[in-house]
């Protein structure tokens, strides 16, 4: 709080326009005699006018500038404390993960249940974030890599959206690449090889005209039950990024029911970071899968 009252007064007392008020004795002299100019009164009483609105100008900078710091320092501090309750979430899926790496043949329960893990803490940090209800799931493919002609199915999703969502009408329904609009522009990304235009980010889906989703028809009043979208591809995150070396197993999807949910910066980087480490345990268990 020191810190906050020593800053604000120090802005008070800075500025261009505090800095023209006062650093200049033209404007200095016309503001203590200005009601002497202007409404008749005496000399004394002009300048005390001219002391008060200094004095007034001074109690309303400070107050301002106050609140001003107050507010960035709130923000600031409820950020640092998403963000660094993603690190510790986070830290602890990956922990797992790793152990999971060390096994030779990987469990389809405690794959699963690692997989779970990961979606629940990203649905922790993102309700935090947004303060409403989001949702997180893994969706890979039906068979093989991901392609134009991909079909795709949910891998897993977080516990709470599992119960209302994988109804039996979504799994029956033909989740296409073509057909849903992020994966769609992701893939033809990954294809050209646009490194910077990895993942797909929607803060209005209701207002996108050219969106399309599978999932559409899934829900018997034809809306999906979220307004902000936030997809990354399942890919490494290091390594040559030449389109001919993309090998893409999924996608992690992040959705939200309220509108303007994600940014490009931070949102993006934790889910390319949990992209990244999930990467390698999904090749290994996809290739057990084909042995078999």
């Amino acid at each position: 709080m020191e810190e906050l009252i020593f800053t604000s007064i120090k802005n008070t007392f800075s500025g261009k326009l505090w800095g023209w008020l006062v650093g200049s004795a033209s404007t200095l002299l016309a503001i203590l005699a200005f009601a002497k100019n202007f409404l008749n009164a005496t000399i004394e009483t002009s300048i005390r006018y001219g002391v008060y609105f200094f004095l007034a100008l001074l109690v309303l900078r400070l107050i301002l500038f106050f609140l001003l710091n107050v507010s960035k320092f709130l923000y600031f501090t409820y950020h640092e404390s998403v963000y660094g309750d993603a690190i510790i979430l986070l830290r602890d899926s990956f922990s797992k993960i790793h152990e999971l790496r060390k096994i030779e043949e990987i469990d389809d329960k405690e794959f699963m249940e690692v997989m779970i893990a990961f979606c629940n803490n990203l649905k922790i940090i993102f309700d935090k974030k947004t303060k409403r209800n989001s949702s997180v799931s893994i969706k890979v493919p039906v068979k093989g890599n991901v392609n134009e002609m991909t079909n795709v199915f949910n891998l897993c999703r977080d516990s709470v959206a599992t119960k209302t969502r994988d109804t039996d009408i979504y799994k029956q329904a033909n989740h296409t690449i073509i057909g849903n609009t992020p994966y769609q522009k992701i893939v033809n990304n990954i294809l050209q090889g646009k490194k910077d235009k990895l993942f797909y980010k929607n803060n209005d889906i209701a207002g996108s005209n050219d969106y399309e989703n599978t999932s559409l028809g899934v829900y018997a009043d034809g809306k999906l039950p979220y307004k902000s979208e936030l997809v990354y591809p399942l890919i490494p995150h290091q390594g040559d990024r030449k389109a001919n070396n993309y090998e893409c197993i999924g996608f992690i999807c992040v959705d939200c029911e309220v509108k303007n949910a994600f940014d490009d910066k931070y949102d993006v980087a934790i889910i390319s970071g949990v992209a990244d480490g999930i990467y390698d345990t999904i090749t290994i268990r996809n290739r057990q899968k084909a042995k078999l």
